[in-house]
């Protein structure tokens, strides 16, 4: 066994850091969820915002991620008008 500790490689960290700049897609499932449940962060907003055009192309959750998106927008039009009663 060797006494050596473990480094990460270049490849982990670059791959840590996309991986934190650009959310997944179940990141951004997970997010659309967590926004129908509570208002989302001013983060976690951003983080879908950025999240959505940027998973355009990967089909892997797209279908339901559109249809738990216009759920969001809904709950947060609900909100918005029961806020400015």
């Amino acid at each position: 066994m060797s006494s050596k500790p473990s480094f990460a490689s270049l490849s982990e960290r670059a791959c840590t850091l996309v991986g934190a700049i650009i959310p997944s897609c179940m990141e951004g499932l997970r997010l659309v969820e967590l926004g129908q449940e509570r208002p989302l962060k001013l983060h976690e907003r951003i983080t879908l915002l950025y999240n959505s055009p940027l998973c355009m192309h990967c089909n892997c959750k797209r279908e339901k991620f559109d249809k738990e998106r216009a759920k969001l927008r809904e709950i947060d039009r609900q909100r918005r008008a029961s806020g400015a009663d």
